[in-house]
């Protein structure tokens, strides 16, 4: 059986055309009913030996026939199903009713309308002529399948050999092992010895040599490079380190873009062209002392290229020579460019280390229990490893695919497989073991350019939108099912996992297993490559686009009658009008992801795109939606960039929307609730299937009402809800907050102009009322004004999963929940500006992060500090407090000096209030601060005044209150805070983990703790301090050896940043 043919099978037996089958056999008649369930049962499960027995009977070609006449009635009854369902949301955009009832499962893209269109048949005669017809053709092509069965001679069960194999399950996959390099570290040693130990011949044009990985495919060359980059050695060796995955198609501005990317370790901006580019790339390694550039997977064209490799090369200076360029290649004939003096064949693993790497795989996941079936299975193994030719890749696919089955059936099975040694027999063998849902998911990746870094949640939203997710689990969101399918690709390996220099998490695929994806998909996927003339097939149905300009393949596009996705991976010069005008005159399109920076107008004919699901502009200049973008109501994804200011008001007639984005140039969504970067549309609420909204505002206006959230239970992610003064508690109980349980970040707050310090008894009741789902992780509340927590929050099992915890202006609450089940699993907790909070709970066990600000009646003492409440004194150095302050207000307006004195004053109040102290006596220093005439002098006395009067209280209190944080700290920021020396040294005494120290404005300090206590800071990689006016001395901060960086700063500032 041809790997051709076997693609087309597993497209055709997919599980949506089982339900489309299934489905339709409701409402057409006990006949068709018959004859579908014929086909489930006994034509389906025997395809393949239809095909062996069309083989051996001449009968082949009929079947392909049959085949391909089966596909194409299918996708044009889905259309029809489409066209259906499209006239039933106009009617109800237009009439604001749903003219028909929806089956429950309505996420599927075919089967929508097919459970009412039974009973509602003479509504539309026009198109349910045609429904009906293309039904009955559907009927008869289903006929021939029976009848091509009897002709070959088949029995009327399933008989074919192998293992029994059971409905298939796409298992969810918890987390993913990293990779464990086995039996390549003499390689790894040679090649770090050649590149850090031997200078290499430099040309005169050149400061670096380079040196070449050469093996087959499969061979494990890129692992090998991996494994040599992260190596400790290479690090020290190299300042800079560059990695560019080639593949293919040398693109020497994206090439170029992508290795600024690697050593600025952030996105590089669009300069235009080429040159800047180069010249930006060549000012950032001149100052290098020695770089390594690694070129994985190099693929040189003799006939062609090699002037580009020279322009990609040519910006590679350094400050010195022993500079290296780290090659990975199939071939050892490389561009002179290179200077590859060196060529190191990676020769195949020794049969010990191939059968430890081939067990590593195959063994890995759950533990064998049974120590006889351990040792079976151990035989099994070393047999099968035997036949994988001690191909790496064969043994990481073959082994991932038989540690999801242990048992001896299914490995004896594979044993008996023909050609495993062949790395491309292996991969095919993997694939054929995937449930069919899986392997149209995975030969969409064939869309994109081998190298490329497929970003996980983008993916998934594609498949969704092609219809590819079997949705009709009420218990899952589709895309965390489409989540769980791409795990279980990562799982057998046809992923790899790489993490980004933005710590974001990419995905790769191995070249090889591109080339399966390619040779599998060929009849319905197509990559327009270059700028030649290319017959396109016309059975394409997705087509990615890598060219510049595609007016001159316009014409072919537009015969593509088939065609649902049109993806521009590269951008293209052409004004979006005048090539996209007559191409989407093109009526099935489902998918359109545009890549365009030459017009800022979508055209208008995109509203006859009936069928769209998916719509990206993210990498384009559009600005303005077209009017007749919000017709599209099929539509589900629409992703735009920030050119994008306005969301018109008809935007939520696209009730099936689940997302809507707004994006950076680079793909980054922007979710700063701050700055309201997705428009706020009114009614919103309409779209009540949107998955994702992570703003709203309250406003007393229609259509802003918090009550439009009250359909909209399928949202996840985060959600920010601002402006909760103009709610009414009527709307409270609307907004159904509780049954939002796919949340996992929420956000409830106030904004007042006026006096925020004065209790308001209404935020209790709407907090009451805005009991959140349980399930929550992340919980922040800000603006809120009541002294009590509401009954929710007091529960012992209400939030069992909550990570995050923030209190933000709270300016009457005086204590943190008492529920210590509510702090069970927090690992972060930030207060700020919590002014009458009094005392802190004891600290969560895990928490990994502490930040308070602007708490003023917090007060952190040692337990041994009030014992020398008589000391105080001798802390303070009043005459070189007097000449820091003097410097500090000098660069200050007076009012911003008034500002200050002001606000010690009143923070002073407040805790003299607290400790029920005399403040008479301080009198003169208010007087000073409403004095008209104000004088900087008597603003500093006053200053210190009230600083003294402050330093007297804390060290006059008869009892201590430590803050003792676990030593799972990672991260302490304290801000506006009062604890003193002693107070900090106990804090900070045994956190081994803490890496970032933060001190803003504590004037309590004076000096940092002992070298006995920061020695044991042995993670410590940022400090910052800011403002700590009265702090005079590191104390034994120098004991602190992981801050690799010291600088010092102006006095009163004087630790501004240690960084590393």
């Amino acid at each position: 059986m041809t790997v051709a043919v076997m693609a087309v099978l597993q497209m055709v037996a997919s599980p949506i055309l089982k339900k489309l089958l299934t489905d339709t056999s409701t409402y057409l008649g006990v006949d068709m009913a018959s004859e579908l369930h014929d086909l489930e049962t006994t034509i389906m499960p025997q395809f393949e030996l239809m095909i062996d027995a069309a083989n051996k009977n001449s009968h082949r070609a009929k079947l392909d026939k049959w085949i391909q006449e089966l596909k194409q009635a299918f996708f044009s009854a889905e259309d029809l199903l489409d066209d259906y369902e499209y006239n039933r949301l106009e009617s109800k955009a237009k009439s604001g009713k749903d003219p028909l009832p929806r089956h429950a499962c309505t996420t599927s893209t075919i089967m929508k309308p097919v459970h009412f269109v039974s009973n509602r048949l003479s509504n539309m005669s026009s198109n349910n002529r045609k429904l009906i017809r293309q039904l009955k053709e559907l009927k008869a092509i289903l006929a021939k399948g029976k009848e091509f069965r009897d002709l070959v001679c088949l029995p009327a069960g399933n008989t074919a050999e192998g293992p029994v194999v059971q409905a298939a399950v796409v298992p969810q996959v918890t987390s993913i092992p990293p990779p464990n390099v086995i039996g390549r570290d003499k390689d790894r040693d040679n090649i770090i010895n050649l590149l850090t130990k031997q200078v290499g011949i430099e040309s005169s044009s050149a400061t670096y040599s380079g040196l070449a990985i050469i093996g087959a495919g499969g061979m494990g060359k890129s692992t090998l490079a991996q494994y040599v980059y992260n190596d400790e050695r290479v690090k020290e060796h190299f300042d800079v380190r560059m990695w560019v995955c080639i593949s293919r198609r040398l693109d020497v501005e994206r090439h170029t873009r992508e290795i600024i990317e690697s050593v600025v370790e952030g996105e590089c901006p669009r300069l235009g062209n080429l040159d800047p580019l180069q010249c930006k790339l060549r000012g950032l390694l001149q100052n290098s002392k020695k770089f390594l550039l690694v070129l994985d997977d190099v693929w040189f064209e003799e006939s062609g290229n090699e002037m580009e490799w020279e322009q990609l090369l040519r910006p590679l200076v350094s400050e010195q020579t022993g500079s290296k360029v780290l090659v990975t290649s199939r071939s050892n004939i490389l561009p002179a460019s290179l200077y590859c003096n060196k060529i190191v064949p990676l020769e195949k693993m020794e049969d010990a280390e191939f059968l430890t790497l081939f067990k590593n795989h195959a063994f890995s996941g759950e533990e064998i229990g049974n120590c006889r079936l351990r040792q079976k299975l151990e035989e099994i193994a070393e047999k099968i490893a035997n036949r994988l030719g001690r191909s790496p890749l064969a043994a990481k696919t073959v082994g991932l695919q038989l540690s999801r089955t242990k048992d001896t059936t299914s490995w004896n099975y594979a044993l008996k497989t023909d050609n495993l040694n062949d790395p491309g027999r292996a991969l095919l063998w993997s694939y054929d073991k995937l449930d069919p849902r899986l392997q149209r998911c995975f030969l969409y990746c064939s869309l994109y350019p081998k190298g490329y870094r497929y970003n996980m949640r983008e993916l998934v939203h594609l498949w969704i939108a092609e219809g590819f997710i079997d949705s009709c689990n009420e218990n899952k969101r589709v895309e965390d099912i489409g989540k769980d399918y791409f795990s279980e690709l990562v799982s057998v390996s046809f992923f790899q996992s790489v993490t980004e220099i933005n710590s974001t998490t990419s995905y790769v695929m191995h070249d090889l297993i591109h080339d399966l994806t390619q040779s599998l998909s060929i009849e319905h996927c197509f990559t327009l490559e270059d700028d030649k003339m290319a017959e396109i097939p016309s059975t394409v149905r997705h087509l990615s686009v890598r060219v510049e300009s595609m007016i001159q393949h316009k014409q072919s596009i537009c015969k593509l009658h088939h065609l649902r996705t049109i993806i521009c991976i590269d951008p293209i010069i052409d004004d979006v009008s005048d090539v996209f005008s007559q191409i989407l005159r093109n009526s099935k399109l489902r998918v359109l992801y545009l890549s365009v920076f030459n017009s800022g107008k979508l055209p208008e004919s995109i509203g006859e795109q009936k069928h769209l699901r998916y719509l990206n502009m993210v990498n384009t200049w559009i600005s303005e939606l077209p009017r007749s973008l919000f017709t599209l109501y099929h539509l589900q994804f629409l992703k735009f960039s920030p050119k994008v200011e306005n969301l018109p008001e008809n935007l939520c007639n696209l009730s099936k929307l689940w997302y809507l984005e707004r994006h950076s140039l680079y793909g980054n969504r922007i979710k700063d609730p701050y700055n309201n970067a997705l428009p706020q549309v009114p009614n919103i609420g309409k779209l009540t299937l949107l998955q994702e909204l992570s703003y709203f505002s309250v406003q007393k206006q229609k259509g802003y009402e918090l009550w439009q959230l009250r359909e909209m239970n399928g949202l996840g992610g985060s959600l920010n809800v601002t402006h909760l003064e103009n709610v009414t508690m009527d709307e409270v109980l609307e907004s159904n907050l509780h049954q939002k349980t796919h949340l996992e970040s929420l956000q409830l707050g106030w904004s007042y102009m006026d006096d925020i310090n004065v209790e308001d008894s209404l935020h209790l009741k709407i907090l009451e009322g805005l009991m959140p789902p349980p399930q929550l992780r992340d919980l922040a509340i800000e603006g809120y004004r009541s002294a009590k927590y509401p009954g929710w929050f007091l529960e012992d099992s209400h939030f069992e999963n909550l990570e995050n915890f923030v209190l933000v202006n709270c300016t009457a609450l005086e204590s943190l929940p008492t529920n210590a089940e509510l702090f069970r699993n927090c690992c972060s907790l930030r207060l700020k500006n919590v002014p009458n909070l009094k005392t802190l709970p004891c600290l969560p066990a895990g928490l990994k992060t502490l930040s308070i600000a602007k708490c003023p009646l917090l007060i952190f003492v040692s337990s041994v500090e009030p014992e020398q409440h008589d000391q105080w004194e001798d802390i303070m150095n009043t005459d070189q407090l007097v000449s820091n302050l003097s410097l500090i207000v000098s660069g200050f307006q007076v009012s911003d000096t008034r500002d200050i004195v002001s606000l010690e004053f009143s923070s002073l109040e407040q805790l003299m209030a607290l400790m029920d102290a005399d403040m008479s006596h301080l009198e003169n220093i208010r007087s000073v601060i409403e004095r008209k005439e104000f004088v900087i002098k008597d603003s500093i006395n006053a200053w210190i005044c009230c600083h003294k009067e402050r330093m007297r209280l804390i060290y006059g209190r008869n009892i201590g209150l430590p803050l003792v944080p676990t030593s799972e700290l990672t991260q302490l920021e304290l801000s506006s805070c009062n604890i003193t020396d002693g107070a900090l040294a106990v804090c900070l005494n045994g956190l081994t983990s803490l890496e970032i120290l933060r001190l803003n404005e504590i004037m309590t300090l004076t000096t940092l703790p002992s070298q006995e206590v920061l020695q044991h800071l042995t993670n410590l990689t940022e400090l910052d301090i800011k403002s700590c006016w009265c702090l005079r001395s590191l104390g034994g901060l120098r004991a602190a050896t992981s801050l690799l960086e010291e600088e010092q700063h102006p006095p009163f500032s004087r630790l501004d940043r240690w960084n590393r």
